[in-house]
């Protein structure tokens, strides 16, 4: 059994259909609230749980071999923060794993992890260090942004929004399409060339960030409306504290995917893993086609999978749906 955190997210969400399709099984820790319902039609199983919540981290590795940890905080709250879930969440996730016996953790961290000082990456880097700490074999995979940072962007734009970069955005980022990413983390759950490894993994093509965004916009179909935030703003912006922290921790993130060159190594990843990265301009095409129909109402619910849950007592595709409940209430933070 293979575990995945972070699983309705965009890297988890294709991370557990690629594992579906290989026909392995598959458990999620889910949030209550979380939209967990996209992924009915892969078969997976839920389990309600939280990187918080220590009893519930031990009954959902409950006699799982493998554990893939895809979680990602966008924005802050008071109640999940950098601190209590990506540092103190991830080191008890870590320390039963090697408790419970896992085979292999393979953690999704972000390319600059190691370098960037942004509270983001910090934490991120602090993740790693508990799972190298924690005795558990792994592997860690430093992965770049994906296509659908710029998607978003560009959809903001075709709304009529000016976006506004934190930077100068000629920085080189080795854009890496989310389906890649969901290849690579099935890979090393087992590959012996990877294992107690830590890669910098992204797409075979770098690019600006500025280009990239320019990309988004060709293929969302709108024009560009996009500049860059004035420095005073900015710094005015990355020094705020309480209650604004979290605003200021996203802003600092945004800065440095703006900012840094952030690439790796194509050819070489493409030799490690055996198969050859994605074009990103196809990539983005494939995964715009999603994100436009879901923004029509009709097509998204013909689209969405019963919204009605599979606890963790039933076995996907054995529970009689109009016996269940329509799942936990939305959750607060």
């Amino acid at each position: 059994m293979i575990v995945v955190t972070g699983a309705t997210g965009r890297f988890g969400s294709a991370i557990v259909r690629t594992l579906r399709t290989l026909d392995l099984p598959v458990r999620t820790l889910v949030r209550k609230g979380s939209h967990y319902y996209w992924l009915n039609d892969t078969g997976c199983s839920y389990f309600f749980g939280d990187l918080r919540d220590r009893t519930s981290l031990r009954r959902c590795l409950d006699g799982a071999t493998h554990l893939v940890v895809a979680t990602n905080i966008r924005r802050e709250s008071k109640a999940n923060n950098h601190r209590d879930t990506t540092v103190e969440g991830h080191t008890q996730l870590f320390a039963l794993a090697n408790e419970l016996g896992i085979e292999r953790v393979v953690l999704i961290s972000c390319l600059g992890a190691e370098t960037t000082t942004a509270p983001a990456f910090v934490a991120r880097k602090a993740a790693e260090d508990a799972l190298m700490a924690s005795g558990v074999d792994f592997t860690i995979l430093r992965a770049a942004l994906h296509e659908h940072a710029f998607l978003e962007l560009a959809w903001d734009m075709h709304d009529g929004r000016q976006v506004r970069v934190p930077g100068a955005g000629d920085n080189l980022i080795s854009v890496l399409p989310v389906r890649d990413l969901a290849k690579m983390a099935a890979a090393s759950l087992d590959l012996a060339t990877v294992h107690n490894q830590i890669l910098s993994v992204g797409g075979g093509q770098a690019i600006s960030f500025n280009d990239a965004l320019s990309m988004a916009a060709s293929v969302v179909g709108t024009p560009m409306l996009s500049s860059p935030i004035p420095s005073p703003l900015l710094s005015l912006g990355l020094r705020v504290g309480k209650p604004f922290r979290r605003f200021s921790n996203v802003l600092a993130e945004q800065r440095a995917w703006a900012t840094q060159n952030l690439t790796v190594d194509g050819p070489a990843i493409a030799e490690r893993f055996g198969y050859a990265l994605s074009d990103l301009r196809e990539a983005m095409v494939e995964t715009n086609k999603v994100m436009a129909a879901l923004r029509d109402p009709e097509t998204r619910e013909a689209m969405m999978v019963h919204p009605q849950f599979y606890a963790t007592v039933y076995e996907p595709g054995s529970a009689d749906l109009s016996l269940l409940p329509d799942g936990p209430a939305p959750r607060k933070d």
